[in-house]
């Protein structure tokens, strides 16, 4: 008798150890778990912004340029070196713009055909007959030979998609220069509706006169 009751203390006080143990246990606070470090997001980083198109000069072929601070860069377009939006004046309908090409050494066709071949882009506003001729001058700008090319009319050079018939633009105008440079020649081609590129023909003088051997 003695010794069953003596049994049946010792295993209520291991129990009652046991149960205390676990309420120890469960109250103790939480490890954190350092297996797997937390990492910070990566957040897109902002898009670089486009320089100002009057803030730095632009250059090719041995030749540098400073353009208008009232043009805009332009979108990218295969083939150019460079497209600046000139902003549409009231009155037209859309902006007029200036492309530059350059195409490597002795590449580009020679200055005649170019010139020939904007000249005979425009016709009268009947869109057959041939415009006005075109205004061409020479001239010398920083030691370089430099030929240019006024013309109106409905223009017939727009480019559509390839193989597709150009879209004729009634009402337009070009100013154009070739540049002579030390690496080759270097267009411009400033189209777009005929009083905004009036307009902008200050500009554009003024883009031609800031040629220079870098």
């Amino acid at each position: 008798m003695h010794n069953n009751s003596r049994c049946f203390l010792s295993a209520l006080a291991l129990l009652s150890v046991l149960v205390t143990f676990t309420a120890c246990k469960q109250g103790a606070a939480p490890v954190a778990d350092k297996s797997t470090p937390q990492q910070a997001p990566v957040l897109p980083s902002a898009p670089a912004a486009m320089p100002e198109p009057g803030s730095v000069p632009s250059e090719a072929a041995g030749i540098a340029w400073t353009v208008p601070a009232a043009w805009e860069l332009g979108s990218v377009h295969q083939m150019r070196l460079a497209t600046y939006r000139v902003r549409a004046i009231a009155g037209d309908s859309e902006d007029a713009e200036c492309a530059v090409y350059f195409f490597g050494p002795g590449q580009g066709g020679t200055v005649e055909a170019n010139l020939d071949r904007w000249s005979h882009q425009f016709t009268a506003a009947d869109g057959q007959s041939p415009s006005r001729p075109a205004k061409i001058d020479k001239q010398t700008i920083a030691g370089l030979k430099v030929s240019t090319l006024t013309a109106s009319g409905t223009y017939g050079g727009a480019g559509g998609m390839m193989g597709q018939e150009p879209e004729k633009k009634s009402n337009y105008r070009m100013r154009a220069a070739i540049i002579e440079a030390p690496g080759g020649l270097v267009f411009f081609k400033l189209t777009g509706p005929l009083n905004t590129v009036a307009a902008a023909e200050s500009d554009f003088n003024s883009l031609l006169a800031s040629v220079h051997r870098p």
